[in-house]
């Protein structure tokens, strides 16, 4: 199918509201109806009700689908807060198994409980007036 308008006729078009097309279109089905028969009207009447078909059930799609995607999103959340326990879970019996000081934390994302290096010393030089 090809497009009606290329892409620069295209971002020239103002942009119209959905419903806005939606009543436009069906109004000007509806008051040509009656002359349907006249001038091979009825084959520009047909292209334009295929397209006003076809658009409200795209609009319907992209409604169900924005309805999905929110749902996704709570389910996401959801699963994503249940995973987040399960891994403090996992990480509190893996940090019993081996230690809180065992080195092997380190290859689960844990810092192990370290040993402090020796305090360096401050040095007690008094510092130089200008």
């Amino acid at each position: 199918m090809e497009a009606p308008f290329t892409v620069e006729e295209r971002i020239a078009m103002p942009k119209v509201a959905l419903a806005d097309t939606f009543d436009d279109w069906s109004g000007l089905l509806r008051a040509a109806a009656e002359h349907r028969n006249k001038k091979k009207l009825h084959v520009h009447l047909d292209k334009l009700q295929a397209a006003n078909d076809r658009l409200r059930e795209l609009h319907a799609l992209r409604e169900s689908l924005r309805a999905q995607q929110q749902r996704a999103t709570q389910e996401m959340g959801e699963v994503k807060a249940a995973g987040k326990i399960a891994a403090i879970e996992v990480r509190s019996l893996l940090k019993a198994i081996h230690g809180p000081s065992s080195e092997r934390l380190v290859q689960y994302n844990m810092r192990p409980i370290r040993k402090r290096g020796p305090r360096r010393k401050r040095s007690t030089k008094p510092t130089p007036a200008p």
